[in-house]
């Protein structure tokens, strides 16, 4: 049996200030390497999100999730662990953790974006036609 540390929030070593959106669509990139890709910028006031991207605005509302959900991080150093793990003894008997996780956050709420992107103009541009190409 693999024995399994969890640390409770107040016990964990990480600060944490995840906010969980849920999207009705998808991205889409050309970038091969989007680890440190910019999506846009958001604006969270007490009940909405604003999330600009390019010249497109989303707008999300905050709704309280069903159950909380928990946000785990598995710990960097593990080096004084030992591995346990014996598949041919079911008679492991030792009570030391093989692998340990800090919790990161508990999450309660959420913001959801189910509107359509509105199309966000400039200021300078507002009011003039275009004609021709």
């Amino acid at each position: 049996m693999v024995h399994t540390v969890i640390y409770s929030l107040d016990e964990s070593q990480t600060d944490s200030g995840l906010v969980l959106f849920e999207f009705q669509g998808s991205f889409t990139t050309k970038e091969e390497n989007v680890q440190q890709l910019k999506i846009g910028n958001v604006d969270i006031d007490n009940n909405k999100a604003i999330l600009s991207l390019g010249h497109h605005r989303l707008e999300g509302k905050k709704v309280k999730l069903p159950k909380p959900l928990a946000v785990i991080r598995k710990r960097g150093d593990q080096s004084g662990l030992k591995d346990n793990m014996d598949v041919d003894n079911d008679e492991d008997t030792t009570t030391e953790p093989t692998s340990t996780y800090d919790t990161v956050a508990i999450l309660r709420e959420k913001f959801v974006f189910t509107q359509r992107p509105l199309l966000q103009v400039q200021p300078g541009l507002r009011g003039l036609t275009r004609i021709g190409g």
